[in-house]
């Protein structure tokens, strides 16, 4: 289930989740980019009525963009939920193609679509391209690219169980494949917390969703 409006009722949409279960239709439910309080609300729906219970939620996350580290990671430990990341690469800003030095890459259709993001007259995009450029002498200065430490923060922290990664081509997935056998050391994670401050989020249009409290059908109503 993904993004869930500020009147989604949680407990009707378990109920006939469940009813898909029961069904022989679906094995498990998951959610997507739910915020950690409608975490909890649909663990004591499931509990309460009985109901087949989200068993992961689906987040962005990468060393750009770390909201999920202030409440969705440590809510989903507490609950036994699992986590599957996406955009690890931070919509591609992560892949070593976006340096100061160099010719930034013209951003493809969908990504022209979503101009807040790649809009380098941006301030909060010239902040985000300075952190990548640190990010990336920090990985040569280890000995490895870019997108392996990238992908390598994402599936270090504790409470990931994995991280989607979306290569378009047999080349790209042989860039990202290295990363699962890369350990990040304490210095290197601590170098990188400097960097990106924990559970924070450069530019908050790459979260890919507003928290439904935060709409403005829900403010101050």
């Amino acid at each position: 289930m993904h993004r869930p409006s500020p009147d989604t009722d949680i407990s009707e949409t378990l109920g006939a989740l469940t009813d898909l279960v029961r069904q022989g239709k679906v094995r498990y439910l998951g959610s997507s980019t739910f915020p950690g309080s409608q975490i909890v609300e649909a663990q004591w729906a499931a509990h309460d009525r009985r109901l087949e219970r989200f068993v992961c939620e689906q987040a962005p996350y990468s060393m750009l963009v770390r909201g999920i580290e202030a409440d969705v990671l440590p809510t989903a430990a507490r609950h036994g939920r699992g986590v599957i990341t996406y955009s690890p690469l931070a919509g591609g800003w992560l892949s070593g193609r976006w340096r100061q030095d160099a010719d930034l890459p013209t951003p493809s259709p969908a990504r022209q679509r979503l101009a807040d993001r790649f809009d380098m007259s941006l301030p909060v995009n010239q902040r985000k391209l300075e952190a990548t450029e640190a990010l990336a002498r920090l990985a040569e200065d280890n000995g490895m690219t870019l997108i392996e430490m990238a992908i390598a923060f994402t599936l270090n922290h504790p409470s990931v169980t994995s991280a989607l990664i979306g290569p378009r081509t047999l080349q790209h997935l042989r860039t990202q494949l290295p990363a699962a056998d890369v350990t990040l050391d304490a210095a290197v994670l601590d170098r990188i917390d400097e960097l990106v401050t924990p559970g924070t989020v450069i530019n908050p249009a790459d979260s890919s969703f507003v928290n439904p409290a935060l709409q403005p059908e829900a403010r101050r109503r």
